[in-house]
């Protein structure tokens, strides 16, 4: 069995914009950005979003998706990983998760205005992606690769 990369856990644990992909009921895609965090210790991605969202309902029905976060400065970086999601029961607004979010892209002042915000107040899911396949490039260091990993 192959490990997962780590070389690339710096990256991923800095605040960067995803993409998520997910499969539509008709078999469409659906990418969407959104914020997230990394946890090192078992290689997951941790996500908050509405419980009615469309990612968190075609998540439900397909557990399947794909994920890619990537920088905008050349020399150019990026991790791309499929896998299977978890999604929570629903949480009520889950202010502790999003919060966690938050903090990390904006930092803790953000939170004071944001948990006031429309979407703070949303009826929210915690999505947690376990990744089986990665895909990774750093020409910054001239590392590239991927792996299957059970």
């Amino acid at each position: 069995m192959a490990e997962r990369p780590t070389e690339m856990d710096e990256f991923l644990e800095e605040p960067h914009m995803a993409r998520i992909a997910t499969t539509n009921a008709d078999g469409s895609p659906h990418v969407i950005p959104l914020l997230y965090l990394f946890n090192p210790e078992d290689a997951s991605f941790f996500i908050s979003t509405g419980e009615d969202s469309v990612s968190a309902r075609n998540l439900r029905r397909n557990p399947a998706f794909s994920i890619c976060i990537d920088d905008d400065e050349a020399p150019f970086r990026a991790v791309v990983v499929e896998g299977e999601a978890q999604v929570s029961e629903v949480l009520g607004k889950d202010h502790e998760g999003l919060k966690s979010v938050v903090d990390h892209f904006f930092g803790p002042d953000m939170w004071a205005n944001y948990v006031n915000t429309p979407i703070a107040q949303k009826i929210r899911v915690r999505i947690t992606m376990v990744p089986k396949k990665w895909k990774w490039w750093d020409y910054r260091r001239m590392l590239m690769g991927s792996v299957t990993v059970d």
